[in-house]
């Protein structure tokens, strides 16, 4: 008699064979076995481990079940499920909002500038004199102020990839330090030129300060030392206030002067843009988005669009909008963020079309001024209520 398997039973069965009925199966040649089969003319009938088999078939025992084969090539990819957009006019419920942040250990009094330091977030407290650091869950940290720190009047704040930097608007100085809260250097007088340092900048290489009442720029390097101040001639600043920088070069809002002022990293001027188009009225807040520019007219109730090269691309103005006093600007990989002294918050898409406006009393919005993103939320400083409201981008 030959050797056989039991073919799609998923067992190899052993030594001996055993003839039923002109079908040839195998039995284990020693131990217990664990199974057994029902054998007739054509087929193996059954594979079980209990009870006899049918009339006219031949029980055989067989070996226990051996190891499992190697498992199958994975069946192809299903398709993408979609996600909702939430509708716009739920953007006010508690489910969708994150909170607004106020009262306690936060020491909010007039808070100013945000920056994000891939951590935390760090918020100024213009009238407190202090700064206030809190994770991204809103949990408070830790309130800096007093002794070294030298804060007076608060206002920009900026991280360098290492050390955080404020600008004391009231006592024409630059506070320094640590992401551990430690205070590292209070820069003032002298060539720095400090005169109502507004907001700050670091463009990968230098920090950079606006001077609202010293129409000037200062650069400074990470290591505290004064490297020039720019001013005068075909620079034009005029009570500049916000500075943005492209990647390539840095661009300065000019309040007073209703401009916008060009220049590379190594100081050189490249040109400064009024009038026509451009709709300039107050310009405050500017951000980059990648691949414009965009800044916020306060009293002009509307926001600018223009190219690196300097090319006006478009002036937003529609009721529609709802800008009110414009203020800051921030972009969050996909939409801009326009804070309204107001008190609302304007989103529009790159291409200038408007998404959505948050208002009301729940996201608490008194004159809010500053905003940052730290990469899942936005976070807006409420000059006028003591407070910062969360909101999750892209909800």
């Amino acid at each position: 008699m030959g050797r056989s398997k039991l073919i799609g039973c998923g067992l190899a069965v052993g030594a001996i064979a055993v003839a039923a009925a002109g079908v040839s199966v195998a039995a284990t040649a020693s131990g217990s076995p664990s199974y057994h089969a029902c054998a007739s003319a054509k087929r193996v009938l059954s594979l079980q481990r209990h009870g006899r088999c049918p009339s006219g078939t031949v029980r055989v025992s067989i070996g226990a079940r051996g190891p499992k084969g190697a498992r199958g090539k994975s069946g192809p990819r299903g398709p993408a499920g979609v996600l909702p957009h939430p509708d716009p006019s739920r953007v006010a419920l508690l489910d969708w909002w994150g909170g607004v942040h106020s009262g306690g250990s936060y020491g909010f009094d007039a808070p100013g500038g945000i920056a994000f330091d891939g951590t935390h977030l760090w918020v100024a407290n213009v009238a407190g004199n202090s700064v206030t650091e809190f994770g991204t869950t809103g949990a408070w940290v830790r309130t800096l102020s007093g002794g070294s720190y030298g804060f007076d009047g608060p206002n920009g704040i900026a991280f360098d990839g290492v050390h955080l930097w404020v600008t004391n608007t009231t006592g024409d100085s630059v506070t320094e330090f640590g992401t551990n809260g430690a205070w590292v250097r209070t820069l003032s007088g002298g060539s720095y030129g400090f005169g109502n340092p507004f907001a700050i900048a670091f463009d990968g290489s230098d920090v950079w300060v606006t001077n609202l009442g010293a129409d000037s720029v200062t650069e400074i390097g990470t290591n505290g030392a004064w490297v020039q101040t720019l001013s005068g001639g075909s620079f034009a600043f005029d009570n500049p206030a916000a500075i943005a920088f492209d990647g390539a070069h840095l661009w300065v809002t000019n309040r007073a002067g209703d401009s916008v002022t060009e220049f590379d990293p190594a100081g050189a001027w490249v040109q400064t843009l009024s009038g026509g188009s451009f709709g300039f009225n107050f310009s405050d807040g500017i951000a980059f988005d990648g691949q414009d520019l965009w800044v916020a007219n306060h009293n002009g109730n509307s926001v600018t669009e223009f190219d690196p090269a300097g090319t006006w691309v478009a002036t937003l103005t529609d009721a529609s909008y709802g800008f009110s006093a414009p203020a800051r600007i921030a972009f969050d990989g996909a939409h801009l963020w326009v804070t309204n002294e107001s008190g609302s918050l304007t989103e529009i898409d790159t291409q200038g079309r408007w998404t959505t406006t948050l208002s009301g009393a729940s996201f608490g919005f008194n004159i809010p001024i500053g905003i940052a993103f730290d990469g899942s939320h936005l976070w807006v400083t409420n000059n006028g209520g003591n407070s910062v409201t969360d909101i999750p981008a892209g909800s």
